[in-house]
């Protein structure tokens, strides 16, 4: 384990002076605030963060990013085209069928319908 250094005293008035000037300089901001032109610019400033976030947000790299967006929304597209292509590929199918079954239930009639064809063709 390391040994723990004492701090010298010269040490010490440094860091409080440190925190001293911090308070006044949050008593000083907060003391700013009561000025109507200084509230004026610290709410525009307010703004401008929040459309520097959102920028930055699209920008950026992360899952909310455009191009994260982009490639989601392509994915989706991409997925969507091939279920239209399956759809496409079982109607051609099925209204195929239709036709070939329905000619036979057409055959099937007409042997009902004409039996002496049928036992002539035999």
């Amino acid at each position: 384990m390391e040994k723990r250094n004492k701090r010298t005293p010269q040490q010490l008035i440094e860091a409080t002076e440190a925190r001293l000037e911090k308070l006044r300089l949050r008593e000083a901001k907060q003391h700013a605030l009561t000025n109507p032109e200084v509230t004026f610019l610290t709410e525009e400033l307010d703004v401008l963060q929040k459309e520097i976030l959102t920028a930055k947000k699209l920008l950026g790299t992360g899952p909310q990013s455009a191009t994260a967006r982009i490639q989601k929304h392509e994915d989706w597209i991409i997925k969507i085209q091939n279920q239209v292509d399956e759809a496409e590929n079982a109607l051609k199918f099925s209204e195929e069928r239709k036709a070939d079954i329905q000619s036979q239930i057409q055959d099937e009639i007409s042997k009902i319908l004409n039996p002496e064809e049928n036992a002539l063709e035999a």
